[in-house]
């Protein structure tokens, strides 16, 4: 709503008497000061464009230019919607352009709207970045006064949010104007720089590895920080640096860093910020650092278990706020502040939980009980996808527990939770992975998410081609949810997978894609009763499924991590179809004489396997020859003969007389039928 009756005070700024523009500039300044009524009034009656045009007119004395910065600063703090006018009206390229003048005053009077902006808003973290001559300005003038330390600190932190900011700040040179900050006497500048520090070392390997060659005195800046954990230091100062510690520590820069600095200093300094003593900010980054620090280490989980009585400090972030003294305006304060934050708490805790519980199974055994259970089911129904994730994060490492799948999520319902999560995009991933979980053979959640139509969900992952990562997951669910598995549901995943699904599969260009499909062949044909039933009805799609696979031209890839012992992919999915096939041929005797003995250039092809130069495939070639070999059919003469006619004889002599083992074994008998 527009008040008209401030109109006036906007006008003394067009005025041509600069005495009369000052003097409007400062019933301005009073009037926005604190009121974000009047702040929004004066964007909508047109102050900004004068303001703008003020600072940037050559004939403005320096003064009238800082008033306007800092009643644009101030105009900055109101809603988000004025920073968006703001915006609009291109006061950043303003403030920029005010940064190059030589007074400090409007310097600093320009940075501070800066700030405010940037930290007001998450649409402006590029902007910054879009010049770099504006950010070798703020490096080159960082040292110039006390603010100018702290607000250019708090710039750097929020808008370095990508792997290219850090690379350019990289090459500026930010690491040695940081490295003197932390030594600052200001304890606000330092907790500004520890901060700034902390956010470039996330996944910045060249910052973590350029701290140990940088110096300040005879101390490295890795030897400051260390420094820094002592408890006679304040409680934020300890904090960050833990948290820049953590980074180091986890980019792999471990030779340079002593591992009795992580286990006797930094773990237990998150530890103590977990504590129900410790402000609500203190207890979140704590949480949350303390997180991702043991995430993949087994033997700092063990360690942390047992220090300072961590799971009792975890516990307590599932309590209400304590009641604020109404005597005490700080303890209403602080009642507030966490009344506010509650899912922040809930997160945190999650992810702590989750990187504590995730390897080791006497460790869930200790800490997971009913209560947490119940917390983290609650949670699956919060209003706050954060929670929910961290949630289900936390639910994946308990389901790695054969006991607690069997027990504690039988008890709580987990399965029927899950299904109650809206299924939306930033959930299936991890969704998907807790379900390969409760999908598992021996898990009593399985027969209830079949009987829920989990079937329809998985086959949605499978025809994704959005993620490679959610197909992967639902092929390893499908495969679990097969193994063993009686024939009513083997046959539902057949229907389910149809031949437009599993050929889609079949040809992805992941390796884990493709064979976990031909393991979920397998684990349908491997019960000879089964595979007759199944045969006669989807008999032709698994037999071209098996030659797609063994003819490909581009073999998938498989992963970087995956070890293969020097077996190219092609060879490993073919040992894959043969071991399906094998299912086949032990089938009875009118499956095996459709689709394997009149199948002349089947037959070709497992002979030409025998010959190729990989043990494990000539073990299942050899493998699926002896069992049709051996199959009681009224054609066995006769598939012999063929295999006589196409060498299969010579090749078996000589894999015989060469190889060992198993394979020399399994020929010699071959060789004698």
């Amino acid at each position: 709503e527009v008040t008209a009756m401030y109109q006036p005070y906007v006008e003394k700024l067009y005025n041509d008497d600069v005495a009369v523009v000052v003097e409007g500039l400062i019933q301005i300044k009073n009037l926005v000061i604190g009121n974000n009524k009047q702040k929004s009034n004066f964007i909508v009656l047109g102050a900004v464009p004068r303001l703008v045009f003020l600072i940037q007119h050559k004939d403005i004395n320096i003064s009238t230019k800082t008033h306007c910065a800092v009643i644009l600063g101030s105009l900055a703090k109101g809603m988000e919607t004025n920073v968006k006018s703001l915006l609009d009206y291109g006061v950043m390229d303003v403030m920029f352009y005010g940064l190059q003048q030589i007074d400090l005053k409007l310097y600093e009077a320009c940075l501070r709207c800066i700030r405010t902006i940037v930290t007001s808003s998450r649409s402006t973290p590029d902007l910054l970045f879009v010049d770099t001559s504006v950010l070798s300005i703020l490096l080159d003038s960082i040292n110039r006064s006390t603010c100018v330390q702290e607000c250019t600190c708090e710039i750097l932190s929020c808008c370095c949010t990508t792997k290219h900011h850090q690379d350019l700040l990289y090459n500026l040179g930010v690491l040695v104007q940081l490295a003197d900050l932390l030594t600052s006497n200001v304890l606000r500048v330092q907790l500004k720089a520890l901060q700034t520090l902390s956010v470039l070392l996330i996944k910045g390997s060249q910052f973590q590895h350029h701290l140990f060659q940088i110096a300040r005195g005879s101390k490295s800046v890795v030897a400051v920080l260390e420094e820094m954990l002592s408890q006679g230091e304040p409680i934020q100062t300890q904090l960050l640096a833990a948290k820049c510690i953590t980074y180091i520590y986890r980019s792999g820069a471990v030779h340079d860093l002593s591992d009795k600095v992580i286990y006797k200093k930094v773990l237990p300094c998150l530890v103590r910020m977990c504590d129900e003593s410790r402000d609500i900010e203190e207890r979140l980054v704590g949480a949350r650092t303390l997180a991702y620090l043991i995430e993949d280490e087994p033997k700092l989980q063990r360690h942390a278990l047992i220090c300072e009585q961590l799971p009792k400090k975890l516990e307590a972030y599932f309590r209400h706020p304590a009641a604020a003294d109404t005597q005490d305006v700080v303890d209403i304060r602080r009642f507030k502040r966490e009344l506010g934050r509650g899912h922040e708490l809930l997160e945190s805790v999650f992810l702590a939980y989750a990187a504590l519980l995730s390897n080791d199974e006497d460790m869930r055994k200790i800490v997971c009980n009913d209560a947490l259970l119940q917390h983290l089911v609650q949670a699956l129904d919060n209003t706050c996808s954060e929670v929910r994730i961290a949630s289900l994060i936390c639910l994946l490492s308990l389901s790695r527990s054969v006991q607690i799948l069997r027990t504690t999520f039988e008890d709580s319902e987990v399965w029927k939770a899950v299904l109650k999560v809206n299924f939306i995009s930033s959930l299936y991933l991890i969704i998907s992975n807790l379900l390969c979980n409760l999908l598992l053979e021996f898990s009593p959640c399985k027969s209830k998410l079949v009987a829920a139509n989990i079937l329809q969900s998985l086959k949605r992952w499978c025809e994704c081609d959005g993620s490679i990562d959610l197909k992967r997951n639902a092929v390893w669910a499908l495969c679990s949810l097969t193994f063993q598995a009686e024939l009513k549901l083997k046959m539902d995943v057949m229907t389910m997978l149809s031949h437009d699904v599993m050929f889609s599969l079949l040809t992805s260009p992941d390796y884990d894609v493709v064979t976990k499909t031909l393991g979920i062949l397998n684990n349908v044909l491997v019960n000879k009763e089964h595979a007759s039933t199944v045969m006669a009805l989807f008999g032709d799609t698994v037999m071209q499924a098996c030659v797609v696979v063994m003819e490909t031209m581009s073999p998938p890839q498989p992963p970087a991590w995956s070890t293969l012992r020097r077996r190219d992919a092609a060879t490993c999915v073919a040992t894959y179809a043969l071991c399906v096939l094998g299912c086949v041929a032990a089938g009875d005797t009118s499956t095996v004489g459709k689709f394997m003995h009149e199948n002349n250039d089947l037959l070709r092809k497992l002979v030409e396997c025998m010959s190729r130069p990989d043990e494990e495939l000539q073990m299942a070639a050899v493998a699926c020859i002896s069992t049709l070999c051996r199959h009681e059919s009224a054609d066995l003469s006769d598939i012999k003969d063929k295999f006589r006619s196409l060498g299969a004889q010579d090749i078996l002599l000589k894999l015989s007389a060469t190889s060992g083992g198993l394979l020399s074994d399994r020929c010699v008998w071959q060789f004698i039928l």
